[in-house]
């Protein structure tokens, strides 16, 4: 079995599919390989698996940015719907509004405040990640500006908060739990509709007076289009065991996310609804829609 994951190792999303994918290899009974194919996007490692064969050996490890890929690209070299079957989510995680601890600001309110009296950074991964559109949901709602600033890794980004190079910016929560601790990082506010167990303290959005404004981001499963569906609904069924399971439960947890609970069908019907609302969002921000480029081969 090889799962390609379109990330870096160590990035949130790579990180929460190796816990769901190291219970499935024992249950399996055979050899799994994970592939890290990173690049400027995730497009390439996606459009590998789209291009393999429909045997049930080869799966795709995405994001939410499987949605954001194709409402911020025009002709991709896959169809998100018609070149994969959806297999299972495996879990959502929320975003954290964090500062660095020498911008002395110590609520969401503080930091409008400030930002209204002095323009402000902000960070993320780049102008084709979910990050920089929470960011930029935040700015506007906020109604304030704000220079983006885009950072190769969530690692260099914290950094970056952290020395105060940028005033602030919206990791996973997993991304941000290690910084609160350390005091090398503030958190202000959490994206979800509940506070995170890994934040406990942190109020949501709309506790500090910015309401409509969840996001999640959320990690699943793909095979290609030609895999018979009676091995997707084996898959399916693993993922949703390994799930089940109180070691998972209790790793993903620590990163501040939880399972999903979705497969087939439902989880297909989720993913054509996250597309359209994040090309919803696009045209709301006013991006419009780029002509993907390949990177030139190696």
């Amino acid at each position: 079995m090889r799962f390609v994951i379109p990330y870096p190792v160590g990035n949130s999303a790579d990180v929460v599919s190796r816990i769901v994918i190291d219970k499935l290899a024992p249950a399996w009974d055979q050899p799994v390989a994970i592939e890290n194919r990173a690049g400027p996007t995730t497009i390439p490692g996606t459009e590998s698996v789209a291009r393999a064969a429909g045997d049930g050996y080869t799966l795709l490890a995405h994001s939410v940015s499987f949605a954001v890929d194709a409402s911020l690209f025009s002709g991709l070299p896959y169809d998100p719907a018609r070149d994969f079957v959806p297999v299972a989510g495996f879990a959502r995680q929320p975003f954290a509004l964090v500062v660095a601890p020498g911008l002395g600001v110590k609520s969401v309110a503080d930091l409008v405040a400030r930002a209204k009296a002095t323009k402000l950074k902000f960070g993320s991964l780049g102008p084709t990640t979910q990050i920089y559109f929470v960011g930029e949901q935040f700015r506007r709602k906020a109604g304030i500006e704000a220079t983006h600033v885009a950072f190769k890794s969530l690692v260099e980004a914290n950094a970056a908060v952290a020395r105060g190079e940028v005033d602030f910016w919206f990791p996973p929560v997993a991304g941000a739990v290690g910084g609160v601790r350390d005091g090398k990082l503030v958190a202000l506010a959490v994206t979800a509709a509940a506070r995170s167990a890994s934040l406990p303290n942190v109020p949501t959005l709309a506790e500090a007076g910015m309401p409509g404004q969840e996001s999640a981001a959320w990690f699943g499963l793909w095979a290609p289009a030609a895999t018979p569906r009676g091995i997707v609904r084996r898959i399916a069924a693993d993922v949703q065991a390994a799930l089940q399971s109180a070691d998972v439960r209790e790793k993903l947890a620590r990163l501040g996310a939880e399972p999903m609970n979705l497969s087939g069908d439902d989880f297909g019907h989720f993913v054509a609804a996250e597309i359209d609302a994040a090309r919803a969002l696009t045209r709301q921000l006013g991006i419009a829609p780029q002509a993907y480029k390949p990177p030139p081969p190696k």
